[in-house]
């Protein structure tokens, strides 16, 4: 694993790092802090962003911070992972003015619980939680 991160270029290496550093910080806020002091991270709610191309400037990087995001955050084994990738790619986005949205829903499960999902788009682009966010009900979105 260490070989294959020497072979990165040294841009992708410090978002890769960034990444890290960003997933444990928003971890740790996440599981102190209720949602609704942390939620104005995410953006103004019930706002969204459009669906298109205006604004983004380079896909590139935005596809950069989707590999980067899920090359990292799963090998963490975090608590909540949807909503650390979703907090941490918001942020690397927004650093640069790309306009995102964050998702949250919510699904039935089938032993009748409810289960929570959030995913991230930027443009037209799903950046976080694009597996099975179409099971999931859209309760708040925040631009």
């Amino acid at each position: 694993m260490i070989m294959k991160f020497i072979k990165f270029s040294n841009p992708y290496k410090k978002l890769l790092l960034r990444v890290l550093i960003l997933s444990l910080y928003y971890r740790r806020l996440i599981s102190r802090k209720p949602f609704s002091e942390i939620s104005w991270k995410l953006g103004n709610a019930r706002r969204t962003t459009p669906e298109s191309d205006a604004g983004i400037r380079d896909y590139n990087y935005v596809y950069a911070v989707r590999r980067a995001v899920h090359a990292v955050v799963p090998r963490l084994k975090l608590k909540n992972e949807c909503l650390v990738e979703a907090f941490t790619a918001r942020r690397l986005l927004a650093q640069r003015k790309y306009p995102t949205t964050v998702y949250m829903g919510v699904a039935k499960k089938e032993d009748g619980g409810l289960a929570a999902h959030a995913w991230t788009r930027c443009g037209t682009c799903i950046v976080t939680g694009a597996e099975g966010r179409e099971r999931f009900t859209v309760t708040a979105t925040f631009a």
